[in-house]
């Protein structure tokens, strides 16, 4: 235990006058006596007295955080410990004041309690502004820092501490750092160095989990995730994250059930917003109105979104300005979006709207080089804070803030949560609806919505679609139909693993089971590990799916993808997750999707492409409709045959693969949106005009 310090109250400086000598003199010797006579409370609240008496008397406000740490209450014993430190600094060199037991205890019960990362990361830079070379504080500090997303802090707080320091936490965020930079075999050193030094840390254990996730080991990711679990109960992190190993082995519904347990405050903050959509998105049993009710819920970790600033009582004169905002790295942004952004800087778009675009991820994936002409750069801001993100855009003072992969960038939903521009809006998102504050509106289609009251946001129905589409221009001609030269009919799927869930095999086993002899390709880039094809052959045997007719491929270039296309007849969309970008691909190849329509946005891309390309049939609404669909269109070979000649003409006959007029439509949904912000009705009937209408 510590045991209060006190000094001689002499030595004490006292209010000026002899009734504020007196009275301070006497507190603070009342409190010396309560202190030798083990009244602590009575000493602490004699100690705070002298400290109101005398702020500057870095003696009392020791002795306060002394007591406050003695009585259980590390975190609450800080701000005196630090008050003091600040008043008189020499107090830290003190050799019987245990300064180092008083911070690691302090930042040990802020993360057992579930302190905010801002408290947390408080007490860590405190540890290191008073001990400087101590490898606690230096471990502590760097961890703050990379909760905080400042990567450059935290390699510059790393490089002050020894070479491989025998410190696990340091190891640990070593590894953090590496894992970020993109170097996933010096990161599992590193982690594997801060587990032999502490195998008790729960948090590397995760870490170590979230590393096998990624090199698809799903085995080795579920060991270490429980050893996390069973370290530390509860932990947030390990409760995601081993939801989404439940997700990728096609249990999804016990994925969204382990991450409900995780408690609503922390999985609703930023930082768990995109894993935790994904995993309640992926899995079936999730009702719609539980996914709106954890979206209406969220909110930024600093404060409620700011009030938005209104624009002028009228339009400002054109051009409009815009930003959009988002991992561009990311294969759905440069196909769906980068080239119709690109088509504002056309001729005849100057006097409407002048556009920048940020590009904001890891540095293991830049943003794409612009094609030769392209007047329109992209602008990399790099892994960067919310802080620092506001500020870039800012400075352009934009009118719209159209944000691309805002689940997949924390940093940039705790920014724009703080209003940067007047409008901001979501396009492209995986999910649709995010549901963040400070986000007005949702860029979309009729297609996508079936009941804008499931959405978040307003949305706003783009005539031509809710994606553009720049087609590969390497594809090759679609060829013929395969059937005609295997004998059997090859129904295709080309989804990411997590998407193919147990009911869905289910009606996969229905389908093989309907179309004798046919046969199944299954294509994902996790099939590349053997266990994760042994697990999936087993998963697809149990439900009925006889494995001899299944052909696993694993991960392509994009040269390779246009090839498996070219091999199957039609496509198996999956759900409740549905294609995108992939669906594209196949009809551009000429091979139709049969889709269930879901209810959610990222359940129905598949349905917005097949109506658009006259597809209308291949729709279901049913899983028993989808499994029908799928049978009826395998032995329709005349129709396949005609569809193999001509879907990729329909598709390339659409405004959402002509960049220029896509692009126009998106002005005219801004300008819309702009004309409904600044609106002002027409003075009631007192003569007193309306609010201004939000969108």
């Amino acid at each position: 235990m510590t045991s209060a310090r006190v000094t001689d109250p002499s030595a004490a400086p006292v209010p000026p006058g002899a009734d504020g000598e007196t009275v301070a003199r006497q507190v603070f010797a009342d409190g010396v006596a309560h202190l030798q006579g083990g009244r602590l409370r009575d000493a602490e609240a004699a100690f705070r007295r002298v400290a109101s008496l005398v702020p500057a008397h870095a003696t009392s406000w020791l002795n306060v955080g002394l007591l406050r740490h003695h009585g259980g209450d590390a975190v609450g014993a800080i701000a005196p410990l630090t008050r003091a430190l600040t008043l008189d600094p020499g107090i830290a060199a003190k050799p019987d004041l245990p300064l180092r037991r008083l911070f690691r205890d302090a930042h040990a019960m802020a993360q057992r309690q579930g302190h905010p990362t801002a408290h947390n990361s408080a007490i860590a830079r405190l540890w290191l502004r008073w001990l400087p070379d101590d490898l606690g504080a230096l471990g502590a500090a760097t961890m703050a820092a990379l909760a905080d997303g400042d990567y450059a802090q935290a390699e510059d707080v790393l490089s002050r501490a020894p070479e491989r320091p025998a410190d696990s936490t340091l190891r640990h965020a070593q590894a953090l750092l590496d894992l970020h930079r993109g170097r996933p075999s010096r990161a599992a050193r590193a982690v594997r160095d801060a587990l032999i030094l502490a195998p008790r840390y729960a948090e590397a254990w995760f870490t170590q989990g979230t590393i096998a996730q990624r090199r698809s080991a799903p085995d080795e990711a579920d060991t270490a995730l429980r050893r996390a679990l069973h370290l530390s109960p509860g932990h947030p992190g390990t409760l995601l994250a081993l939801a989404g190993v439940r997700v990728a082995e096609g249990r999804a519904d016990d994925g969204a059930a382990l991450a409900l347990q995780i408690p609503a405050p922390i999985r609703r903050a930023a930082p768990h917003i995109g894993t935790l959509l994904t995993i309640l998105h992926h899995a079936p049993s999730v009702a719609p109105e539980v996914i709106r009710a954890e979206r209406q819920a969220l909110r930024p970790s600093t404060g409620p979104a700011a009030s938005v600033p209104r624009p002028e009582a009228t339009p400002p004169p054109p051009p409009l300005r815009v930003v959009y905002l988002g991992d561009c790295s990311r294969p759905q942004v440069a196909a769906l979006a980068l080239p119709a952004i690109r088509a504002h800087a056309r001729a005849d778009a100057a006097g409407r709207i002048v556009c920048h675009i940020f590009h904001a991820g890891p540095p293991d994936r830049p943003a794409p080089p612009p094609p030769e002409g392209a007047d329109v750069p992209v602008l990399d801001l790099g892994v960067t804070t919310p802080q620092a993100i506001g500020d870039s855009v800012r400075r352009l003072a934009p009118h719209v803030l159209v944000l691309l992969t805002p689940t997949t960038l924390p940093q940039a939903l705790e920014a724009v949560a703080h209003r940067l521009a007047p409008l901001q809006v979501i396009w492209g998102d995986v999910f649709g609806s995010v549901g963040w504050p400070g986000l007005d509106a949702l860029l979309t289609d009729a297609h996508h919505v079936t009941d804008p009251a499931l959405l978040s946001e307003r949305p706003v129905l783009l005539p031509h679609g809710a994606y553009f589409f720049a087609p590969p221009v390497d594809a090759p001609d679609p060829g013929p139909l395969p059937c005609r030269s295997h004998g059997h009919v090859t129904f295709g799927s080309f989804n990411r693993l997590d998407k193919i869930n147990d009911p869905l095999l289910a009606r996969w086993g229905r389908i093989l089971a309907a179309v004798p002899d046919s046969r199944l390709l299954i294509q994902a880039r996790a099939l590349d590990t053997p266990t994760t094809r042994d697990t999936l052959l087993d998963r697809l045997a149990r439900h009925g799916v006889p494995t001899n007719r299944v052909r696993l491929e694993g991960g392509r270039d994009r040269a390779g993808m246009t090839d498996l296309y070219r091999q199957a007849d039609l496509a198996l969309d999956a759900d409740p997750w549905s294609g995108g970008l992939t669906v594209l691909e196949l009809l551009w190849m000429g091979v139709p999707v049969v889709t269930l329509a879901g209810r959610h946005p990222c359940g129905r891309h598949a349905v917005s492409h097949l109506r658009r390309v006259g597809l209308d049939d291949w729709v279901a609404e049913t899983p028993e409709a989808y499994v029908a669909r799928a049978a009826a269109g395998a032995r329709d070979t005349e129709r396949l045959t005609v569809l193999r000649a001509d879907l990729r003409r329909r598709l390339a006959a659409l405004p959402l693969c002509d960049a220029t007029v896509y692009a126009r439509q998106l002005e005219d949904a801004y300008e819309t949106l702009w004309a409904d912000l600044t609106a002002v009705s027409e003075p009631t009937a007192s003569g007193t005009p309306p609010a201004s209408r939000r969108p």
